[in-house]
């Protein structure tokens, strides 16, 4: 199953490529915007029925980290954990291995898909259970042999 993802994804991003190429980066990342907002409205419906109400924010955004990482084939796993805060360590990730197939240098843009699809998508989707959730990078790798970092906290008022 993990291969075909990373074939979605490859295709995905040569498609992005392609617009890019064809109507430029700002329009690009505009539409991106709207089609990410209406991808968290599918992932809120879905992920509604799975959380349960009550559930505290923290570990709520850690539900839907989950879900959106691993169900995209991401290998994701705590790094860090405290009352305010979670890091996760990302391994194997279909996003960076699909750059990796078209041969476009992860070092350089992986920051650029990461900033520009998978933590808006994530980020918008948190949102939807509690605006107060935040995503951040910590580290973004350079090679293949390294990981990623990634911390979901509460922004608190």
């Amino acid at each position: 199953m993990y291969k075909g993802i990373r074939r979605s994804y490859t295709l995905l991003v040569l498609f992005f490529i392609e617009v890019v190429k064809e109507l430029g980066t700002d329009p690009t990342i505009e539409m991106l915007e709207k089609a990410i907002e209406g991808q968290a409205d599918v992932i809120e419906r879905e992920l509604r029925r799975e959380i349960p109400v009550g559930t505290p924010p923290l570990e709520a955004g850690v539900r839907v980290y989950r879900a959106f990482m691993e169900d995209a084939g991401a290998e994701v796993e705590v790094h860090r954990r405290d009352e305010t805060s979670i890091t996760f360590r990302v391994a194997r990730c279909p996003f960076y291995e699909a750059f990796l197939d078209v041969g476009i240098d992860c070092g350089y843009f992986l920051g650029g898909l990461c900033t520009n699809l998978t933590l808006p998508a994530i980020r918008a989707t948190l949102a939807r259970f509690d605006p107060r959730l935040k995503l951040e990078t910590v580290v973004v790798r350079e090679t293949a042999e390294e990981l990623c970092l990634e911390k979901i906290h509460l922004d608190e008022p």
